[in-house]
């Protein structure tokens, strides 16, 4: 468990100076900590998460913006408030600190009271910026996880456990009769049952469990390092606890059960994290056949027998139209997304059409691939709306006519991130935001998010990966020309088991050789279309 972020942490090589600087922290009932030189003091902020960093400008190892950028290339701590004491009151060099991302700059002699309020601004900044946080990573009524933060922790330990083995298990928890609550009694006392049940769940489970509302009176709970007769064990504690503990006062009558359903990863037929989800869910399903207040585990799912295969074609019959209606929303969903990726993409001439490009990339790719056609146009759509996030990057980045310096680079590297964040609320959308999330990991484990390596990657975000870089290598751009098909080709493979997957880079050559006419076709279009934008913009300045 990491420690709770202190207020200010000092980075100072004069011990004097710094002995100053802690004093009049604590004064101020400050939790602090110090730090002599920039990789210490570096260290000190990964490990502490200080929400002010107070430094000098010229540290023994690095300076101080280059510090601010290391910290703020990483996302859990870029919202870090960085205040700068230096000597120096040379103009250019207060501008790129502050361009940097510094957040203030005190030139010495400052005053002491100036500085107290910076500081104090920072810690404003900081908790507001966590409520913000938690508001929006939280369930508002029952204070647990959000259904898209539960799918986001999910995800991470399972592509944990994918990685350096272990297991998962997974409870799905589902209220008894919980309509007739409301209908009997009222939705605020419906709600205090929710709020009831959430607490009851924090109390039985380990600290580091994760407990969520999936939605309604559904509940998660995702069990790291649990087998399944383990989590069957708390899923039966569980249920035979809930009545006697979720009591409504002014209502003793009733009486508050639940059915649920477990699932883990030792289980076969689990190979996504959809899966688990599913097979969890399933159980649950049969724990209410079975009469409710009951569990039921993923071994038992078929335990029915001829009950439910005699249920199972009206439950198909339904589910195609569910999915029929479905599939229309995300059509109608997609267009207005793509509208908006359009109007984005009008910002910047050079990359208006790297979206659409991309996406007549990826298509020949999968299709070449024989990837099964749900697949298939997840990773089409996914390459539609991947740049959506550049809404979050400045236009003095996106429209930069020179090679991007460290700072800038690592802002567009999180558009991806940025996409999903937008796009999460979008449910038609999740194995999109599946393949965007990881399209800057890298084959050999080194990208980002979660480092993730080989097969653990999803297959759309390694096929994604190599059509947008095919793309980008392929189209002008302001601080470099555009190479020729063969030559895009022959750098992505140089890069076959280190950024892509050998298998795809391979694919790639052989669909240049089979559709390289269509592609050139595509490639001169584009270019086209950028010569009469270019003409058009020049003639507007005029």
């Amino acid at each position: 468990m990491r420690p709770e972020p202190v207020d200010v942490c000092i980075i100072e090589d004069d011990a004097d100076q710094r002995a100053l600087l802690f004093r009049r922290m604590l004064d101020q009932h400050f939790s602090a900590i110090t730090a002599e030189d920039a990789e210490a003091g570096l260290t000190q902020v990964r490990h502490h998460r200080p929400r002010v960093v107070v430094c000098d400008m010229m540290l023994p190892g690095m300076s101080a913006t280059e510090l601010c950028r290391q910290v703020r290339a990483d996302p859990t701590l870029d919202t870090t408030y960085f205040v700068v004491i230096t000597g120096c009151a040379d103009r250019d060099v207060k501008n790129t600190a502050l361009n940097t991302g510094v957040d203030n700059y005190l030139v010495k002699p400052y005053d002491a009271e100036e500085l107290i309020a910076q500081v104090r601004n920072g810690l404003r900044i900081s908790h507001l910026q966590e409520r913000l946080r938690r508001a929006a990573l939280t369930d508002g009524l029952t204070g647990l996880w959000n259904h898209a933060q539960f799918r986001d922790l999910l995800e991470r330990e399972f592509a944990r456990t994918n990685r350096y083995g272990g297991g998962v298990a997974m409870l799905m928890l589902d209220l008894d009769h919980f309509k007739a609550v409301n209908d009997t009694y009222g939705h605020e006392t419906g709600n205090l049952v929710l709020q009831g049940t959430a607490c009851h769940l924090l109390r039985m489970v380990r600290d580091t469990d994760i407990v969520a509302r999936y939605g309604g009176e559904e509940f998660a709970v995702v069990c790291p390092e649990t087998s399944l007769n383990d989590a069957m064990q708390l899923a039966e504690r569980i249920g035979r606890t809930l009545a006697d503990t979720v009591r409504v006062a002014h209502h003793p009558q009733l009486t508050v059960t639940a059915s649920i359903g477990v699932c883990a990863t030792s289980d076969a037929r689990v190979l996504a994290v959809g899966d688990l989800i599913d097979l969890a869910d399933q159980a649950l399903y049969l724990a209410k056949r079975r009469g409710r207040n009951s569990v039921a585990c993923s071994d038992d799912i078929g335990a029915l027998g001829t009950t439910v295969e005699l249920e199972q074609e009206d439950v198909g019959r339904l589910r195609k139209q569910i999915v029929s209606l479905n599939m229309q929303a995300k059509e109608l969903c997609l267009q207005s997304v793509w509208a908006l990726v359009q109007a984005l993409e009008a910002r910047d001439r050079f990359s208006a059409w790297h979206s659409r490009n991309t996406t007549f990339y990826v298509t020949g790719l999968a299709e070449a691939a024989n990837l099964p056609a749900p697949l298939r146009s997840a990773v089409a759509n996914a390459a539609m709306l991947h740049d959506l996030g550049k809404i979050g990057v400045p236009d003095r980045v996106l429209q930069s006519t020179a090679a991007l310096t460290e700072e800038q680079a690592a802002v567009v590297r999180q558009v991806p991130l940025v996409t999903c964040r937008i796009l999460e609320p979008l449910r038609v959308f999740e194995t999109e935001i599946a393949i965007i999330r990881y399209l800057r990991e890298h084959f050999d484990g080194t990208g980002y998010p979660l480092g993730l390596s080989g097969a653990a990657i999803p297959i759309g975000s390694r096929l994604l990966a190599v059509a947008e870089c095919f793309e980008a290598l392929t189209s002008e751009r302001p601080h470099r020309h555009a190479v020729d098909m063969a030559t895009a080709a022959e750098l992505i493979g140089n890069e076959a088991g280190r950024h892509f997957d050998p298998q795809f880079t391979e694919l790639l050559k052989q669909v240049l050789r089979t559709q390289g006419k269509a592609w050139l076709n595509r490639i001169r279009r584009s270019r086209t279309e950028l010569a009469r934008m270019s003409r058009a913009a020049t003639a507007g300045v005029g």
